[in-house]
């Protein structure tokens, strides 16, 4: 090894993070925000209501950890605002789906949005491979209408949350820790 590369290699290094100091940066940040959480590795889960999580995995740059720790409230908010009626789930993308979104140039308005909506269900389709989705089984036309009037505002609050945050369903075998 030459000179030239020790000092890129001691930078890499600090720059760096360890799984202790994420896990005490994580602890630390919980404790201030109540969260309840459970950390695998640099995997972190985050306890929402309504029966859901947000799953990310935690950077190698300490810096990073903490923007991403700083933001978590607002994206726990984002999550939390969508009614429990309503499931947001990851989707599968087809080729028709890439490619649409290749030809998109901006974000859709509000009579642009894809959806299908079936007797049972109205489904949405998200940007960051998501769906949002609602029942309509035993609703009323002016109930379903109702549901469509408040859909942008769930939508732009999911997708708000970046595409590295996934929501999940929470597990009963979850084991959620909250710091005090």
């Amino acid at each position: 090894m030459n000179r030239t590369n020790k000092p890129q290699i001691k930078d890499l290094k600090t720059n760096q993070i360890s799984d202790a100091e994420a896990a005490t940066l994580v602890k630390n940040r919980m404790r201030e925000l109540g969260f309840e959480y459970q950390l695998n590795g640099r995997t972190l889960e985050i306890k929402l209501l309504h029966n859901r999580k947000l799953v990310v995995h935690l950077p190698d740059n300490p810096a990073a950890v903490e923007r991403m720790l700083f933001r978590l409230p607002q994206y726990a908010e984002a999550v939390n605002s969508v009614p429990s009626e309503y499931r947001i789930t990851s989707r599968t993308r087809t080729t028709d789906d890439v490619q649409a979104l290749d030809n998109q140039i901006a974000k859709p308005t509000t009579t642009e949005i894809p959806f299908e909506m079936t007797i049972e269900e109205i489904i949405v389709r998200l940007s960051k491979n998501r769906e949002l989705s609602r029942q309509t089984e035993g609703l009323t036309m002016a109930e379903v209408a109702q549901l469509c009037d408040e859909m942008p505002a769930y939508i732009d609050a999911i997708d708000s949350v970046p595409s590295n945050f996934r929501i999940r369903k929470s597990l009963p075998c979850d084991k959620w820790v909250r710091e005090s």
